[in-house]
């Protein structure tokens, strides 16, 4: 049987997800390799579609592309996706990660005899690749012990195997892998376990299943929908781990046995008791401590804000681009910080979407963020990884695109939602298009609930979401030229079938084609300056004169708000200015704006008579 690395499997996922051809110096790009290295690549694709009795069609200046049935796509994208994964060519990296989940996972010395066998190379290659992997643990402080007739066995600091076990598993999990492990946790008529390639064959993955079983039960009982699919992950992976380090008899601190009715509430101590309670294994306080959080009890205070601003700053210098400038970035980056930096659970190995996408896409401003990174972030040093790192400039990114908000089509979008995020990808796709409307973004652990209460025309996700009744696109985390392409042709599909569909939010449009940008700003600032007149008359001398410039210029934007679905929503009471107001004045100020076709809410009402005397 042909064997495929998984670079391979990447390229043929996107062929399957694709119907128009694409050129090598594309593939190149999005792999980050040579051209010739994708040539050498579709060779052996040639020779794995083959077997399959498939082939792979190309045209000179046209590219390659897949000739297939739908069934014969979802079926070699099942065959793909599927975690066993068992054509799968180890390369040295691969072979070293689980080389090291091997020897970590155990407390008895292992033979290169055994390795061999398990990881199905020759001895000489085993012991090629234990002489790396023993310089890679010297580098983080553990120890590669060669025991005489015994064999192999890592040994160091208890927090450091665990961390190395932690990132292994979580570097290589797929978008496939979080979804279908989400999908197990919240479908609770679900029995079945999951199988992480990182850890096949070995006691973790058996303990790992029964964490999923006991979370599952766990969820059921609880509201999920303040819940971050990440932190869940990293719960679920980190009881595993402590479990199989203790029935190997090793402890992470003290033996002391937790006794905290505070902490007895929090699910991360209740599926910790579940499943400890399973393997007979006793509460000690450390490893709740462990399972909770990375904690940094000795770090320093920080002030966020002048982190926020320095970082902002220096990064600025180094790629040479005024983030600086943009205020929003500084609100979403500090926000980000600041729960970040003072969230009770922190987690050095957090699963992020778009860290390679990013390391890959923008290596200076990576590298920027990490060299600031490292000078200005006090004292938790183990938390600034590129996990970390890429999150962070996720924000920076948004500063990179312009947004246009002219959009039609109803889109859901199922990503790694949170500040920055959700407003990068948005100019990321309305930067090329122009008629679709985002009416929502949901994580993994909310989207089918989000899609049944927005009824989207198209759903747009990371994860490979399955048994949708509307339009589906799979897209990178950081959504490429192809996926554009995708979204494109769909929404054109999308109109075609429903021309209802077609009319924007634009209230100003008329049922025709609007001519030009220029023809439309002109009517825009028109029915503004209308409005504003009107409003003259109607608050008459109630309007202080000493505002009337500013007043002017807020109903200008208040009008550019109502067309672009962008009110005011104020929250809790009134302000003492919209009491003042007389429900007959608000009455008229509703019918004047019906009267442009537009629909005011109260709250930009309210702040209309902040102009009004006294």
């Amino acid at each position: 049987m042909q064997q495929i690395t998984k670079r391979q499997i990447q390229i043929l996922l996107q062929l399957l997800e694709n119907s128009e051809p694409t050129t090598t110096k594309e593939l190149a790009e999005q792999q980050n390799v040579s051209v010739r290295t994708i040539k050498y690549d579709l060779d052996t694709i040639r020779l794995w579609l083959h077997e399959r009795n498939q082939d792979l069609a190309s045209k000179r200046s046209q590219g390659v592309w897949l000739v297939l049935s739908d069934s014969e796509r979802i079926k070699l994208k099942s065959e793909l996706m599927e975690v066993e994964r068992l054509e799968l060519f180890a390369d040295q990296t691969l072979r070293l990660d689980r080389l090291s989940i091997q020897l970590m996972l155990t407390n008895q010395a292992i033979t290169s005899f055994e390795l061999a066998d398990r990881l199905m190379v020759s001895k000489d290659t085993i012991l090629h690749d234990l002489d790396a992997l023993e310089q890679q643990l010297i580098a983080q402080g553990m120890t590669l012990e060669r025991l005489p007739r015994k064999g192999f066995l890592i040994t160091g600091p208890e927090r450091q195997i665990r961390l190395l076990i932690e990132q292994v598993v979580q570097k290589d999990l797929t978008d496939y892998d979080i979804y279908k492990i989400m999908d197990l946790l919240l479908q609770s008529e679900k029995r079945e376990g999951y199988e992480l390639y990182a850890a096949k064959g070995t006691a973790f993955q058996v303990v790992l299943n029964e964490v999923l079983a006991d979370m599952r039960q766990l969820l059921k009982q609880i509201d999920t929908s303040d819940l971050n699919y990440a932190e869940l992950l990293n719960m679920v992976i980190r009881v595993a781990i402590a479990t199989v380090r203790l029935k190997n008899e090793y402890t992470i601190g003290r033996y002391q046995l937790l006794n905290d009715p505070k902490e007895q509430q929090e699910l991360s101590y209740l599926l910790m008791q579940e499943v400890f309670d399973h393997y007979q294994l006793p509460l000690f306080e450390d490893e709740y401590r462990y399972i909770y959080s990375d904690t940094f009890e000795n770090s320093p205070a920080q002030d966020v804000m002048l982190l926020t601003e320095n970082l902002i700053q220096k990064v600025s210098k180094k790629v040479n681009h005024a983030f600086y400038n943009d205020p929003q970035l500084l609100t979403n980056l500090y926000a980000h910080l600041s729960m970040r930096l003072s969230r009770k659970q922190k987690f050095v190995n957090e699963y992020n979407p778009f860290k390679d996408d990013i390391k890959a896409k923008y290596p200076r401003l990576f590298e920027a963020i990490e060299a600031v990174v490292l000078k200005e972030i006090q004292g938790e040093r183990l938390l600034i990884n590129d996990s970390f790192i890429a999150y962070i400039a996720l924000h920076f990114l948004v500063s990179y695109e312009k947004e246009a908000d002219l959009r039609s089509v109803r889109v859901v979008y199922v990503c790694s939602t949170g500040l920055g995020v959700t407003s990068l990808i948005k100019q990321k796709i309305s930067e090329e298009l122009t008629n679709i409307e985002i009416a929502a973004f949901a994580s993994v652990l909310n989207a089918q609930e989000v899609i049944k209460q927005k009824e989207p025309d198209l759903v747009i996700s990371i994860f490979p979401i399955e048994g949708m009744d509307c339009e589906f696109i799979k897209v990178h985390p950081l959504p490429t030229k192809q996926d554009l392409d995708k979204i494109r042709q769909t929404v054109k599909k999308i109109l075609s079938q429903s021309p209802q569909n077609g009319r924007r939010k634009l209230r100003l449009e008329s049922a025709g084609n609007r001519a030009s940008l220029e023809d439309f700003s002109k009517e825009l600032i028109l029915q503004a300056y209308t409005i504003y007149e009107k409003l003259l008359v109607l608050f008459q001398e109630k309007l202080s004169q000493e505002y009337r410039e500013a007043f002017l210029l807020h109903v200008f934007l208040m009008v550019h708000r109502i067309i672009f679905d962008q009110q005011y929503v104020m929250e809790g009471t009134k302000t003492d200015e919209a009491q003042l107001a007389s429900e007959s004045i608000s009455k008229e100020i509703e019918q004047l704006f019906a009267e442009h076709n537009l629909t005011i809410n109260q709250s930009e009402i309210n702040a209309l008579f902040a102009y009004i005397k006294g």
